[in-house]
């Protein structure tokens, strides 16, 4: 799959960078307005949680799914039909007269993302060739995902203030509609490559030139990915020892071992074992896994610190948060350039440690603490750290990948950024929460402010393990090639 010209690579890379920015605002625009949307529907706190809930765990545990399928069906095919879905769901969301119809176009539009995402990356892969116009795209991918989150805190914020809380739904109509106009420059769907190695699936092509995809382990990856992110949301907000808690987290792993055995056994595996096998692929998976983490509880413990302890308004947490997207950008763009030269391993293995020690100096944070002293110089540093390691490690988890297997590694990234934000915001909470009410006085400033640096120096940690992991589990990129490929 080739794109004929430059100029015509370029428009393809702004489409699918533009529709993956709107599904990545979305993973957070919505935060904004939850207050105003359960005084308009009349919603439970406990149940307007699953506005945000019901999105991530259809959007994470449809990731690895929806790539394959994308393998198998055609990936401009699906990119078109999640996008449609999209912009279906958000314009129910945005008019849902009921909290019924909000919670099940949230879902419906949780799918329409994990389509849209995991046909695009693996569509980018396909149109640009190893080398350093991948890269330069790569760079352009990552970096606009790493600002997506924090637009849409801004966005949500003062979209909610202005027009209300719908149009934080309907704003993505007029974009996805635009990008559903613009779908015809998008390279055609190529037939599927048989590998000359894998007799399996050259014998399971059916009639139409499709491969079968394999239907017990699309409903265990998918079933058991979705109940470990909802699992995990449970947990944080009741506790890990509930009992609801803890049957939806036994199911999910019942369900991921079945997974496993499944692929083992299975002719036409969802995900090929020989990929995850693989240290490239591990090693850059574990990365993003580390560095969701991080940034998923970061943010959770620095918008509860700054409006809760600083009496920031959202719309000023917002914009306290901006310096830091902007240095995504400027750190995507150095990695891409610095990744002729150096190693990618080695850059997103730097740039995780930078992410740790822009941990560590804002959990000096105090009470007392002076935005432009104790927490911008640790916003700039993260967000030149966060954009520079999502470069290097998309480069390393997708050198060397065969054409066939693009859709199933692009879902593996997408689902490993998912459950990273799910596993860092349930798990580091929960620690700092059990910390702060250890506490002698917990409901002091002082006792709440405790349990943020806590969780914050362990997000530290977190980051110089995926340092650690990516530079030891990758390997050179032509070695990466030649185990994928045989």
């Amino acid at each position: 799959m080739t794109t004929r010209t430059p100029a015509r690579q370029g428009g393809v890379l702004a489409l699918l960078c533009a529709v993956q920015f709107m599904v990545i605002l979305d993973t957070t625009i919505a935060n904004v307005a939850l207050p105003a949307i359960g005084q308009a529907l009349d919603l439970a706190e406990s149940t307007l949680q699953y506005v945000v809930t019901l999105y991530a765990v259809t959007f994470g545990g449809c990731l690895i799914l929806a790539g394959r399928a994308g393998d198998l069906l055609g990936r401009r095919r699906l990119f078109v039909v999640g996008t449609a879905l999209f912009v279906v769901a958000s314009a129910a969301c945005g008019l849902s007269p009921t909290p019924a119809l909000l919670l099940a176009s949230r879902t419906v539009q949780g799918l329409g993302a994990a389509l849209i995402s995991a046909t695009a990356l693996s569509l980018l892969l396909a149109i640009y060739a190893e080398g350093e116009g991948r890269n330069r795209a790569l760079g352009v991918w990552s970096g606009l995902g790493a600002t997506g989150a924090g637009a849409g805190l801004i966005f949500g914020g003062l979209l909610t203030d202005t027009l209300g809380w719908p149009s934080v739904f309907l704003v993505n109509v007029p974009i996805g509609l635009a990008a559903l106009a613009c779908t015809r420059i998008l390279p055609p769907d190529a037939r599927p490559v048989r590998r000359r190695t894998a007799s399996r699936l050259e014998s399971s092509i059916a009639s139409n030139g499709y491969a079968t995809l394999d239907i017990p382990g699309a409903v265990t990856a998918t079933a058991g990915i979705g109940l470990l992110i909802y699992g995990l949301t449970r947990g944080q907000q009741d506790g890990f020892a509930s009992p609801a808690a803890m049957t939806i987290l036994t199911a999910a792993v019942v369900l991921l071992v079945a997974f496993v055995l499944i692929q083992r056994r299975s002719a036409i595996p969802l995900v090929p074992l020989r990929i995850l096998s693989h240290g490239a692929v591990t090693g850059a998976n574990l990365a993003i896994l580390a560095l969701t983490a991080v940034m998923g509880a970061q943010g959770f413990f620095m918008m509860l610190f700054m409006q809760g302890i600083l009496g920031y308004s959202p719309i000023e947490t917002g914009l306290a948060v901006f310096p830091s997207s902007l240095m995504a950008i400027v750190g995507s763009t150095v990695a891409t350039k610095l990744a002729a030269r150096v190693q990618p391993r080695v850059i997103a293995a730097g740039a995780l440690a930078a992410v740790g020690v822009a941990e560590i100096l804002l959990a000096q944070i105090t009470p007392a603490s002076s935005y432009v002293v104790d927490i911008l110089p640790g916003y700039l540093l993260f967000g030149a750290g966060l954009g520079s390691a999502f470069v290097g490690a998309s480069i390393v988890g997708t050198s060397g990948v065969a054409a066939e297997d693009q859709g199933v590694v692009s879902g593996l990234l997408n689902t490993a950024q998912q459950v990273g934000i799910a596993v860092g915001v349930a798990t580091l909470v929960t620690v700092a929460v059990a910390h702060t009410a250890n506490l002698p006085t917990p409901a002091t400033s002082a006792a709440l402010v405790s349990g943020y640096r806590l969780g914050l120096l362990i997000t530290a940690a977190v980051a110089a393990a995926g340092s650690l992991a990516i530079l030891i589990l990758s390997r050179l990129r032509a070695a990466s090639a030649a185990h994928l490929q045989r």
